[in-house]
């Protein structure tokens, strides 16, 4: 049985639990008062309020998918700590049996966004980056447009979030950390999901986009086809699983432009969204995750 530790507002998971129904167990941290669980360093058990149960007995697999998404209400900050220290335990306790899928929640504090594109330049071509305090080394960029972007995509105390953004280099406030790239001129969009053994690659046109960052602007509407299915090359084909292989996943999305029929790697989420890329299964893309995850 999978044990889905996720929350219930996401999407993605009520699509997982319809598809495999009996065969998972979804334990939602946001609703963490709503079962009974028993850890120790050797067994557990938890029970959800309709009875269904899992055990360290029945677990064949675990994915973690966007379980602190959905923050807790109306908790003291120590029950929170306490709460998510023991979805991390049952967490740790799935990999100590290597039974996990995906990747863990705490991936890109191990391997963050400069590092992953330090590795990702074996591979593929990737625009100029600086990650700067008081400005310093902003002169790299020289008279190159420059866009801002997110290191932790967290938002601001008023809820707000930085999406890729021009920048001019000379006005940058020097009291912010800033993350600077060059800007890429780019036609379409393209991003791969990685399952297992199987790439999924759509692109989407950037010739209505208001802004820079697609995600500003993107529908979530199942039946608007923002992303369309593409074919990629053999050489685009090897070098994305040899970039996989290099930094150890099997699960992931990478996200690139193209410019000049050429792909230029932007980033690796370790756990981004990719059902709004085939929401309807035509391509097989949810009977592949499932049969990843079982």
């Amino acid at each position: 049985m999978l044990l889905l530790i996720t929350s219930s507002s996401d999407g993605t998971g009520h699509v997982l639990i319809d598809h495999l129904k009996e065969k998972a167990f979804r334990f939602n941290y946001d609703l963490f008062n709503d079962y009974k669980l028993e850890l120790s360093p050797n067994s557990w058990t938890i029970t959800n309020p309709t009875g269904h149960t899992i055990s360290s007995e029945t677990v064949t697999s675990c994915l973690w998918w966007k379980a602190f998404q959905q923050p807790l209400k109306n908790q003291d900050n120590y029950v929170v700590e306490e709460i998510k220290y023991i979805f991390r335990e049952l967490y740790s306790w799935c990999k100590l049996k290597k039974i996990t899928k995906g990747n863990p929640h705490d991936f890109h504090n191990r391997l963050g966004k400069n590092s992953i594109l330090h590795i990702a330049r074996d591979f593929f071509k990737t625009p100029q980056t600086l990650i700067t305090l008081n400005c310093a080394g902003i002169d790299v960029f020289n008279q190159t447009t420059v866009v801002a972007k997110s290191l932790s995509s967290a938002q601001t105390d008023t809820k707000a979030s930085l999406l890729t953004s021009e920048v001019d280099i000379t006005k940058l406030d020097p009291k912010y950390p800033w993350y600077l790239q060059e800007k890429l001129v780019s036609d379409f969009d393209v991003t791969v999901f990685v399952c297992d053994e199987r790439l999924f690659a759509y692109e989407r046109s950037r010739k209505n986009l208001k802004g820079l960052d697609w995600r500003g602007e993107q529908s979530f509407d199942p039946d608007s086809k923002e992303w369309i299915k593409m074919n990629l090359s053999k050489s685009e084909h090897d070098s994305i699983f040899q970039f996989c292989k290099e930094i150890d996943v099997k699960w992931g999305r990478l996200d690139f432009m193209k410019v000049d029929d050429e792909l230029i790697f932007l980033e690796f989420n370790a756990n981004g969204q990719w059902l709004f890329l085939n929401p309807d299964n035509s391509d097989e893309m949810i009977d592949t995750v499932i049969k990843y995850l079982i």
